[in-house]
């Protein structure tokens, strides 16, 4: 044990560090088949914190097509029933060209950009594909279908 030292000088402020963003993030799951062949098939409300973030949005659980041949279905995202354009739309098409009624896990996912901080409606549909007409469609059948969404931070350019 030796004696006290006195106290040093203050020393220089240090470098600004970044503030750790908690991750803002929501699944809607659900267990009901839709035979819907156009239309909503399920919303999912999100609050959005921050203006200058893009939405990751992904839909995973059962779709199937079946018809006679040549046919093709089309699930895509909305936000505030609105698909979107930053930078284009999220979706995907099936098409079979045989009658099949094979009920296939599917993940369909993206990012959508330029999408203002508050309350988003985030809509899963099915259409029609361009040049087709309304196929028999079904999602969801015997399993759990979810929707995840999380704020991520913007793009590197």
């Amino acid at each position: 044990m030796g004696i006290k030292g006195r106290k040093g000088e203050l020393g220089g402020k240090g470098e600004k560090g970044e503030a750790t963003q908690q991750l803002n993030w929501k699944q809607c799951v659900w267990k009901s088949g839709d035979d819907k062949d156009s239309g909503l098939i399920q919303e999912c409300r999100f609050k959005k914190k921050h203006g200058h973030t893009a939405l990751h949005v992904a839909y995973g659980g059962n779709l199937r097509i079946n018809c006679g041949g040549g046919c093709c279905s089309r699930w895509f995202f909305t936000f505030n029933d609105r698909e979107c354009t930053g930078p284009m739309t999220i979706d995907a098409v099936y098409y079979t060209v045989a009658s099949n009624d094979i009920h296939r896990h599917r993940q369909i996912e993206g990012y959508c950009e330029n999408i203002p901080a508050g309350d988003v409606r985030v809509g899963f549909h099915v259409g029609k594909c361009s040049g087709y007409s309304v196929t028999n469609a079904y999602s969801g059948w015997n399993s759990v279908s979810r929707i995840m969404i999380a704020e991520m931070p913007s793009a590197q350019q």
